[in-house]
């Protein structure tokens, strides 16, 4: 098959494949599946074009909860997530300054403690 360019927007109902084929054989592979979730075997990278921000961005969000997921950043997290979020720290130095997770549903955070 030809590869198609489009301009403007994409659009399925039930989601997108890719897929290889089997030179030999001609047998159809589902290499990753994008829709209400998305299934890849292998390394997922999302946004890795954009420097870690100073008090946190989200890196990943989860479930329909809002603001639930993971987080990155420089310095002490600020951001506001949902409770139970997790926030990695870029320039964290010691245990207690590596790793937070969200204790309120806004911008409360607590260190986790964790091994050098």
């Amino acid at each position: 098959m030809a590869n198609t360019t489009f301009n403007g927007p994409v659009r399925s109902q039930n989601g997108f494949q890719t897929v290889s084929v089997d030179s030999n054989t001609g047998a159809v592979t589902t290499t990753s599946t994008f829709g209400s979730t998305v299934s890849t075997p292998g390394t997922v990278t999302a946004d890795s074009d954009t420097a870690p921000v100073a008090g946190g961005a989200a890196g990943f969000l989860a479930t329909s909860t809002a603001g639930f997921g993971i987080y990155f950043g420089s310095g002490a997290p600020t951001v506001s997530a949902a409770k139970g979020s997790l926030y990695l720290r870029t320039d964290g130095t010691t245990t207690n300054n590596r790793a937070y997770i969200n204790t309120d549903g806004a911008t409360t955070w607590t260190a986790l403690t964790t091994v050098a």
